[in-house]
C-alpha cells in the first residue's frame, strides 16, 4: 500500500514537472529593444522600451519645418535716413546725417550738374540702399551720369550734397539761386527749370502742370472731353519748395464736386499726352494751354 502511494506521487510529480517545463520553453522571453526615430534637421531621439518582439524596430518620422527669419536693421546701418527741422519738416540725409538736395534743372530725371557745378554740389551715391522707417526703398533708383559714374535718385530726382554744409543739420543749400532745394520726401509740388521755358510747376515726380487761358481766376471751365485730355491736379495735401509762397495756392471746388488746386488763381492740370517726366507736349496747344509758370503769366 505504501509502495503504491509512493509510485503514484512520483508519477504525478513527473507530470507536473513536464508541464511546467513545456510552458517555460514555449514562452518567448522578454527582450530590450532600442527604437530610433530620425527627424530631419533635428537631433536623433533614442528611447528604450521592453517588448516581446524579437527584432529591432527602426522608424523614420518626416517633419515639415517652417523657418521664419527676422532681420533687424540698426540705425547705424541706414544709408539714407529722414531728419527733421522745425522750419523745413522731414528731409533726406545720408548715413552721417548730411543733407541731400534736388536740382530743378533735373526735371527729366537726368543730371544737369557737371564741372564746377558738381564740385559745389557733389552727386550722392551709396552702393547699398538701406532706408530708415518712413521711406520706401522703391522710390530710390540708380542713374548713370554722363561721365559714367553712378548717382542715387529719389522719385526720379538725382540727389546731391552741398559743399558749404559742414556738419549734420546744415541746410545751407536750400533755395540757392531758386533751383536747389532740400530733398523732402513729401513734396506735392516742385519747380522745374528749362532754358526755353524758365521756371514752372511740376508734381513730385516731375510731371508738368498746366494752366488754361479760358479759365477764370478761381474757376475751371474745363469739363467733359476737355477734362479727359487735361486731367485736373488735385493733391491730397500741399507741400512746396521754400521759394514758393503758400498763399499763392488754393483749393477750389469744381462744378462737378471735385477739388482742384490753383496757383495764383489759375486751376492746374496735367496733359494726357505727357507720358514721361519732363514732357511739355501741352505747351501752346491751341494757344490756350501753357505750362504753369511760377511768375503766374
Amino acid at each position: 500500500m505504501d509502495t503504491r502511494i509512493l509510485v503514484i506521487g512520483l508519477i504525478i510529480g513527473i507530470i507536473i514537472g513536464i508541464g511546467v517545463g513545456y510552458a517555460v520553453f514555449s514562452s518567448t522571453p522578454s527582450r530590450t529593444v532600442t527604437i530610433t526615430s530620425t527627424i530631419p534637421y533635428t537631433t536623433t531621439i533614442t528611447r528604450t522600451t521592453t517588448t516581446t518582439m524579437p527584432t529591432t524596430i527602426t522608424s523614420t518620422i518626416t517633419k515639415t519645418q517652417t523657418i521664419t527669419q527676422t532681420s533687424t536693421t540698426t540705425p547705424s546701418e541706414y544709408t539714407i535716413k529722414l531728419a527733421y527741422d522745425p522750419k523745413i519738416g522731414f528731409y533726406l540725409v545720408d548715413s552721417k546725417g548730411m543733407t541731400l538736395y534736388f536740382f530743378a534743372k533735373d526735371y527729366d530725371g537726368t543730371s544737369k550738374c557737371y564741372g564746377d557745378c558738381a564740385k559745389k554740389w557733389p552727386p550722392f551715391y551709396t552702393e547699398k540702399i538701406i532706408v530708415s522707417p518712413g521711406l520706401n526703398p522703391d522710390d530710390f533708383s540708380v542713374i548713370t551720369r554722363e561721365d559714367g559714374s553712378k548717382q542715387i535718385a529719389y522719385k526720379g530726382w538725382p540727389l546731391y550734397y552741398f559743399f558749404k554744409d559742414e556738419k549734420p543739420g546744415d541746410i545751407k543749400g536750400d533755395g540757392v539761386k531758386g533751383v536747389w532745394f532740400v530733398a523732402k520726401p513729401d513734396y506735392t509740388v516742385m519747380i522745374a527749370v528749362r532754358d526755353d521755358l524758365g521756371a514752372y510747376l511740376v508734381d513730385d515726380k516731375g510731371m508738368t502742370l498746366y494752366v488754361f487761358k479760358k479759365d477764370e481766376l478761381g474757376k475751371s471751365n474745363c469739363y467733359g472731353d476737355c477734362a479727359e485730355k487735361w486731367p485736373i491736379f488735385s493733391p491730397n495735401k500741399l507741400i512746396i519748395p521754400s521759394t514758393l509762397n503758400i498763399t499763392d495756392f488754393y483749393f477750389i471746388k469744381r462744378d462737378d464736386g471735385t477739388v482742384q488746386l490753383t496757383y495764383k488763381g489759375w486751376p492746374l492740370y496735367y496733359f494726357f499726352m505727357d507720358t514721361n517726366r519732363g514732357d511739355v507736349k501741352g505747351q501752346g496747344v491751341k494757344n490756350v494751354w501753357y505750362v504753369a509758370s511760377i511768375t503766374g503769366n
